[in-house]
């Protein structure tokens, strides 16, 4: 059978921390004929990425964010979700 549509994308419900990421990732797509644009946007959300690892939230949280509002695939929903329902590894000292 042959797939029409968007069959490939998939939606995941993002964190609250990963909303100016989407609308960063969103532009980026927006404006994918201006190669300037688009680095631009690139560059803003590379400051975005390291503020929200500062601020105290998992790289690998963020990571798996990015990859999905890159693409929007299932396969990387699928990820987003898988991390997001995982207990959190981290170790953590209790004062």
């Amino acid at each position: 059978m042959i797939g029409f549509g968007f069959t490939h994308r998939a939606h995941v419900d993002l964190p609250v921390w990963a909303h100016t990421l989407t609308n960063l990732y969103w532009t980026v797509r927006v404006e994918a004929r201006n190669a300037s644009k688009r680095r631009k946007y690139y560059r803003y959300i590379k400051k975005e990425r390291l503020r929200l690892v500062e601020a105290g939230i998992c790289a690998n949280e963020v990571d798996v964010v990015c990859k999905y509002l890159v693409s929007l695939k299932k396969i990387n929903a699928e990820r987003a979700r898988t991390e997001f329902t995982a207990k959190s590894k981290q170790l953590f000292f209790v004062f």
